[in-house]
């Protein structure tokens, strides 16, 4: 019994000696970070469109044969024309401004006849796109884009007549008109904003992620890898309109104070002693 556990303790020791010992595992290349994004450029810019502008067309016409003083009285007849409150208490104020004196009585001295107020839209205006001061990268682009721009304008003209009363006799009549934006005068202001996206975003990432796989990082080791740069683009917005009057509710909305100015440069015409 002695001899077998001997011989046994033997061969298992013969056999322990001839086994080969494993060779050193292979160690994969590391893990291939995400590489960091660049900075993304976001800005904005602005444009001015400038128009040509014209100065009111007067025609005024004063007759000599009654003379219109200081502190006479003037009675304002709006029949021929729609007038609102804010406009009559217009005129009355510019009559009073030439120290003549607003009046309902039938018995005034003269009569205002407020012959006219149209309105009619016209042609459009076209607006063309101002260099500016400080020229951007853009502006060539842009200004290919949108050299110009085109908005909605409306006629405005009045008329007017003074008449003595007493005589019916016309002592003065006038007649004006302006456009829009020739009233206006104020250019069109526009906004832009150019802004960069990452287009390779996930072709990087998937880069990155087959790299990082066990076979690939095994191929990798000791062997350098370069990961695909990001690449970027620019993207640029519609214009959004800022400042200015344009379309037709905006060019409309000018048509209460075009009115007056013209009432009040043909009042200011009135030639008072």
């Amino acid at each position: 019994m002695r001899f077998l556990v001997i011989s046994l303790f033997i061969l298992l020791s013969a056999g322990c000696a001839i086994i080969e010992q494993p060779a050193d595992i292979q160690q994969p290349a590391d893990i291939l970070p995400m590489p960091v994004k660049p900075a993304l450029k976001s800005q904005t810019y602005q444009l001015e469109y400038d128009s040509t502008y014209a100065s009111p067309r007067v025609k005024s016409v004063q007759l000599p044969a009654h003379k219109v003083s200081k502190n006479q009285t003037v009675k304002i007849v709006t029949d021929k024309a729609s007038v609102t409150d804010t406009l009559l208490s217009q005129i009355s104020d510019t009559l009073s401004q030439k120290q003549l004196t607003v009046t309902n009585e039938a018995n005034s001295d003269f009569i205002l006849t407020i012959q006219q107020l149209g309105l009619t839209f016209i042609d459009d205006s076209k607006y063309v796109l101002k260099q500016p001061k400080k020229t951007f990268n853009l502006y060539s682009q842009i200004a290919n884009l949108y050299p110009s721009q085109q908005c909605a304008t409306i006629s405005a003209q009045v008329s007017m007549r003074l008449t003595h009363t007493r005589s019916g006799d016309v002592v003065w009549f006038s007649k004006s008109s302006i456009d829009s934006t020739s009233f206006n005068r104020r250019p069109l202001i526009y906004s832009f904003n150019e802004t960069q996206k990452i287009t390779n975003e996930l072709e990087v990432a998937a880069f990155v992620h087959q790299q990082n796989t066990m076979d690939a990082r095994l191929a990798r080791l000791n062997k350098p890898v370069s990961i695909p740069e990001y690449k970027t683009q620019s993207t640029l917005s519609n214009l959004t309109k800022i400042s200015g009057a344009c379309n037709r509710t905006e060019v409309s909305a000018l048509t209460p104070m075009m009115q007056f100015y013209l009432s009040s440069i043909l009042i200011d015409k009135i030639k008072v002693v």
